[in-house]
């Protein structure tokens, strides 16, 4: 009896140290919890900013590869005659949640009201209580993009695709880079009289002579690249004139000077060499350039045209056959387009799509294609109205 109380009072002293010194496994749950707090806390104040980079980069790839997709995959619908369809993008908005968290339950039962039998079998005594010790930690992040969409039609439509390009846009762009002849001869349908290919379904044969047109951008090129062609602005209270402005006094190409003068009907010498530029069909007077813009639809109607189709396609009548792209005529509109189609996709092109059984695609290696794909972009962010009905504005956090 004496070794049993001596026994159970060594038991008791054991359990009175040791609800005074932590258990290890009290200790590890502990400094998991404290950790994983640390991680909350740091997460907070860096997800954002860590987010920042990787989201930018990758939502500006996807965009830029969409919209390429999206006016690659318009120009093959209106090869085949079909109505185009565009879908801009409103805004791309990426949250991501991180979720960092620990628990830690200790749970002291004494069995004391526990009947004797129960506690024989447990090898429990009425001093020592059990101890039960739960913990765990979690670790969660997820990422919740919202895009939104907007059908471009109605007056939008109207603004965007069906208003003629300005010409001050294409000067513009001419002075920012762009080669005057591929500005020319796909955005001008005419320039004092001469026509450019037409745009609209018709009859190769009864097609208008373009070569003319093609030929005057050729040497607004050749003194474009000569720094003889210069483009000035002259406003007035009323108005703003543009002038084209062709370099006399030297003699470095007279030649191509006077063939461009004698191709366009005016007479430079009667103001010094500047020709003013009107936005018309035909001229008013000898000094003027008249320009007549196309939209931006019929610039890519006329793009389009050039597409190359499937023989099978054009057995069936579903392209028209007579468009440039068969044509081999000396006459026909310049190549600065030019869509290529296989039964399987390419492994890198520059934009490729799945239309009617084909993939269509402009080869990466392709530049003057690429440029003429790049012009069509441009003109579509410049064509775009900036008013009423524009991107909304949101603020939404970038991490919890």
């Amino acid at each position: 009896m004496q070794s049993t109380a001596h026994a159970n009072r060594q038991d008791a002293t054991r359990f009175r140290r040791g609800r005074n010194r932590p258990d290890r496994r009290v200790r590890l749950a502990a400094a998991c919890l404290c950790i994983s707090t640390a991680l909350v806390l740091s997460g907070c104040a860096t997800i954002g900013t860590m987010s920042i980079r990787p989201d930018r980069f990758r939502y500006n790839e996807a965009g830029a590869e969409s919209n390429n997709e999206q006016l690659l995959l318009n120009l093959v619908r209106l090869r085949y005659g079909e109505p185009v369809y565009f879908l801009d993008i409103g805004s791309m908005l990426s949250q991501r949640v991180f979720d960092v968290g620990a628990n830690l339950a200790n749970v002291r039962n004494n069995l004391d009201t526990t009947g004797p039998a129960l506690r024989s079998i447990y090898g429990l005594n009425g001093e020592r209580p059990t101890k039960e010790l739960s913990w765990g930690a979690n670790l969660q992040m997820s990422d919740r993009p919202t895009i939104t969409y907007s059908p471009v039609q109605g007056e939008r439509f109207a603004r965007q695709f069906m208003t003629p390009i300005s010409p001050a846009t294409l000067i513009y762009l001419s002075q920012s880079g762009w080669s005057i002849d591929r500005l020319i001869e796909c955005c001008v349908q005419r320039i004092n009289g001469l026509p450019n290919v037409a745009t609209h379904d018709s009859d190769a044969a009864g097609a208008e002579d373009s070569s003319k047109l093609r030929r005057v951008a050729t040497l607004m090129k050749v003194l474009q690249d000569t720094q003889r062609l210069n483009i000035t602005v002259e406003a007035d209270a009323d108005r703003r004139d543009l002038f084209i402005v062709v370099d006399t006094k030297t003699e470095s190409a007279p030649q191509v000077r006077e063939e461009l003068f004698e191709l366009l009907g005016v007479d430079p010498e009667s103001q010094g060499g500047r020709i003013r530029l009107i936005e018309s069909a035909v001229p008013k007077n000898s000094t003027d350039l008249a320009i007549q813009t196309r939209s931006l639809l019929a610039m890519m109607y006329a793009l389009a045209d050039q597409i190359s189709a499937p023989e099978e396609h054009q057995k069936d009548n579903q392209v028209n056959k007579a468009s440039s792209s068969n044509s081999t005529d000396a006459a026909a509109a310049h190549q600065w387009l030019t869509v290529e189609f296989s039964r399987t996709p390419q492994v890198d092109p520059f934009a490729q799509v799945f239309y009617n059984g084909y993939w269509f695609y402009i080869s990466k290696s392709d530049w003057s294609s690429k440029r003429t794909f790049a012009l069509l972009t441009y003109l579509l962010s410049l064509q775009a109205s900036s008013g009423t009905g524009g991107t909304p504005l949101l603020t939404v956090p970038a991490g919890s």
